[in-house]
């Protein structure tokens, strides 16, 4: 591998919810984990339960661009200054586009939805009766295959954009 898939392969992003009860850990750039502390799971509603996880992503999300970042800045010996990309027209327009665009996943049994815009904006909705229906680590399987499908989503409008920003030959 290269000096920057090197950096990224050992990214380790590490997030608490707001309220300390849930942990999110991404490895490996795609391997995601997600637990909660001993006993926490059955004290939730699953509004409560969803807006843990919202907040949980965003910390996430921002953890990983920064650890991104830092990769970035230790594989080419220069810090990361997104304002060098405004003087690019086209540029701005995509990221603007990026910024307003959403995406969504499913669980695969339907008990969990996730949405994001830009990435920055999530939203997680447990649908009622999840928690009562199922275990812990079942609504952990049902959490992380809605993350995944909004991630699939995610990459699939990032290939639409940079096709239409940039030509098929940058996708």
């Amino acid at each position: 591998m290269g000096i920057m898939a090197d950096r990224l392969a050992a990214m380790v992003v590490k997030a608490t919810s707001p309220d300390g009860q849930i942990e999110g850990e991404l490895r490996d750039n795609d391997a995601l984990r997600l637990s909660f502390r001993p006993g926490a799971y059955r004290h939730y509603t699953e509004d409560g339960l969803g807006r843990q996880l919202s907040r949980l992503a965003l910390r996430m999300w921002t953890g990983y661009q920064r650890a991104y970042d830092e990769a970035v800045a230790e594989a080419t010996g220069r810090p990361v200054d997104r304002s060098v990309e405004d003087w690019d027209a086209n540029r701005r327009r995509f990221r603007k586009a990026q910024a307003e665009t959403k995406c969504t996943g499913f669980s695969t049994d339907g008990w969990v939805y996730a949405e994001t815009t830009g990435m920055v904006a999530w939203t997680f909705v447990v649908r009622n009766g999840a928690l009562s229906s199922l275990s812990e680590d079942e609504f952990v399987d049902q959490a992380l295959s809605a993350y995944f499908a909004m991630n699939d989503d995610y990459r699939t409008k990032m290939r639409e954009l940079r096709a239409e920003h940039y030509g098929r030959g940058f996708v």
